[in-house]
């Protein structure tokens, strides 16, 4: 059966993927982009990466641009939104996929370590939304996935993982309640958790430790995470928001 057929096509919609020039990111755009849509991407500073990226869509026949964003300002935000609703026409499936890691005790972080995870994490998230929503709410119609941890949906001491534990439960219940507000308005808001992921940089020995550990066998792959969010995005998913898909292979659920 054809996609369209199925509820999962994209065509005819615009998507942007925060984050999408490397890892998670430039899978989650490629897939949206094999359902149908027309993508952009921001980046932050891997502008190679990104161009690449934007090619390898275009090759499929869909429209793509790449913009550079530092998504934890507000003004930023606001300039991207607006020029991807410039260049491509729309925007009615947003990704919210920046979120960098930090693995360091509580008590050895830097204040400037803590308000950029969280920054970087949680707000940028929230300004994103906060940007797209009102554009949106004028078609009647709109996506927004945001990419969590899996566990983050569950309050409890992260010793070594602070202020990003924090940020990803703080986007658990940003999503819930947006999903909440804009449900009268065609909009769905969910949350993608991915758990021990291999981007292609593990060695052997950390895939194998990875896999022991793993119920499935093996760490995650881009493409998982992909393909719930593309999912998602579409409309056999029309009656599916504040919902949390942990994908992890079995591990913290």
């Amino acid at each position: 059966m054809e996609l369209a057929e199925l509820g999962l096509s994209l065509a005819g919609h615009v998507g942007l993927v925060t984050g999408g020039a490397r890892g998670i990111g430039s899978e989650i755009a490629r897939e949206l982009a094999r359902r149908g849509a027309d993508i952009a991407i921001s980046y932050l500073a891997s502008e190679e990466r990104a161009a690449e990226v934007r090619e390898s869509i275009r090759k499929m026949g869909r429209r793509s641009e790449y913009f550079q964003a530092d998504v934890s300002h507000i003004d930023e935000v606001e300039r991207l939104i607006g020029v991807v609703w410039s260049e491509l026409g729309g925007l009615d499936i947003l990704v919210n996929n920046v979120g960098p890691f930090l693995h360091k005790k509580v008590g050895d972080l830097a204040l400037e370590e803590w308000h950029s995870t969280i920054d970087t994490n949680l707000h940028s998230t929230y300004y994103c939304c906060r940007a797209a929503l009102p554009r949106m709410r004028e078609r009647g119609w709109g996506r927004i996935i945001n990419i969590a941890v899996a566990g983050s949906d569950r309050a409890r001491a992260a010793v070594m993982t602070a202020p990003y534990a924090i940020a990803k439960l703080g986007v658990v219940v940003l999503s819930r309640t947006l999903a909440r507000v804009e449900a009268p308005h065609g909009i769905t808001v969910n949350v993608v958790s991915p758990g021990l992921m291999d981007n292609g940089s593990l060695s052997d020995e950390e895939r194998e430790k990875i896999s022991n550990g793993v119920p499935a066998g093996r760490p995650g792959l881009p493409s998982d995470v992909a393909g719930a969010v593309a999912y998602l995005a579409s409309d056999s998913a029309s009656y599916v928001t504040g919902a949390n898909i942990t994908v992890s292979g079995g591990w913290m659920v």
